[in-house]
This record gives C-alpha cells, sequence and structure tokens, in this order.
C-alpha cells in the first residue's frame, strides 16, 4: 500500500507541477523559443527528481537526505535538458513525434536513477526493464492524454483542469512502473523449515 500511495503522490505532484507550467506558458512565454523548452524540460525533471528523492528519504539520516536531494535534482535537471535538447533536435525530423521519443527516452533515465535513489540490488536488466515499462506505457498515456491539449489549440487558453487531469494520466503509469515493488512473500523462510 505504501508503493501505491508513493506513486500516486509522484502522479499528482508532477501533474500540479506540469500544470503550473502550462500556465506560465499560457501567461508569461509570449512565443515558443528553445530556451524556454530547455529550462522547462530541466526544471520538470528536477521536480521529477526531487519528489523520487523526498519518497526514499524517510529512512535515511539528514546527511544522506541532502545529499540524496541534492544528487537526484541535479541528475534528473540534466536529463530534462537532455531530454528537451533531444526534442529540439529531432523535431524538424520527426516532428512532435519528436516530443513522444524524449518522453520515453526520460523514463528511461529515470529508472536508472530512481534505482539509485532507491538503493536498490535489483539487476540492471530488472531496472532497465522497468524504465521499457515505464516508456512504453506512460508514452501511450501521453499520447492519448496530452497531445490533444498541446496539438488541439489549448496551449494559450488551457482548461486547467483537463491539463492536471492529462498530466496525471501520463504520469502515472510511469511512477507506477519505477515505484511498485513486488511483494516478499517469505517463500524462502517457509520451505526452509520443510528440510529444502
Amino acid at each position: 500500500m505504501h508503493n501505491f500511495a508513493n506513486t500516486l503522490i509522484a502522479a499528482l505532484l508532477l501533474a500540479t507541477a506540469s500544470t503550473l507550467a502550462d500556465l506560465i506558458w499560457a501567461l508569461w512565454v509570449p512565443e515558443h523559443r528553445a530556451i524556454y523548452g530547455l529550462i522547462h524540460g530541466a526544471l520538470l525533471f528536477m521536480t521529477l527528481g526531487l519528489v523520487l528523492a523526498v519518497l526514499a528519504a524517510r529512512d535515511r539520516d539528514v546527511s544522506d537526505c541532502r545529499r540524496l536531494l541534492t544528487l537526484a535534482a541535479i541528475g534528473e535537471l540534466l536529463a530534462g535538458l537532455g531530454g528537451a535538447a533531444a526534442f529540439y533536435a529531432m523535431f524538424p525530423l520527426i516532428g512532435w513525434w519528436a516530443m513522444l521519443v524524449a518522453w520515453m527516452g526520460l523514463w528511461i533515465l529515470t529508472a536508472f536513477l530512481n534505482r539509485w535513489i532507491q538503493d536498490s540490488t535489483e539487476p540492471l536488466s530488472v531496472t532497465f526493464g522497468r524504465g521499457t515499462a515505464a516508456a512504453l506505457l506512460s508514452g501511450a498515456a501521453f499520447y492519448l492524454a496530452v497531445y490533444p491539449i498541446w496539438l488541439g489549440g489549448q496551449t494559450r487558453n488551457p482548461a486547467y483542469a483537463l491539463n492536471f487531469a492529462s498530466w496525471f494520466v501520463a504520469f502515472l503509469p510511469g511512477f507506477a512502473c519505477l515505484l511498485l515493488q513486488k511483494r516478499q512473500t517469505g517463500a524462502i523462510e517457509r520451505t526452509e523449515g520443510i528440510g529444502f
């Protein structure tokens, strides 16, 4: 239940941050420029890194928490900056599909950063699987929920409740893939008692 709550909290916080970014774009950005998109990507994914770090920091000492928050924020800021740069590099070639490709790539990077944040010992192949699942599922949700608000002409006069719901739908599957863990059943302990 704890991991499910973390998944919901993370999706709600990032939906809030994304909706706030939509508000900023609508009110204060007169025309789209790459520098604004780079800042947007960097800050949004820095927020994502901070959320993941805060959720992981509950059982750690204060100095470890500060280090974790700092490194998670910097790591995701750089990932977000790289994702935004990738979007602008790909846009002339594939148009708006570049956003989907960048979004999916960021989830794979985030899976590896989250592995470090969680201090996980899961095999790298499992982390890559989580990242790939997050990329595919969140990518599909992004395409179905966010593309219509961006490409449907709602960027200048956003319906903020719709934007929030769309962002929540886009983030939820990614966080579910990264944060939900398989329950330990204790099967090994039970079999030891019967002589295996």
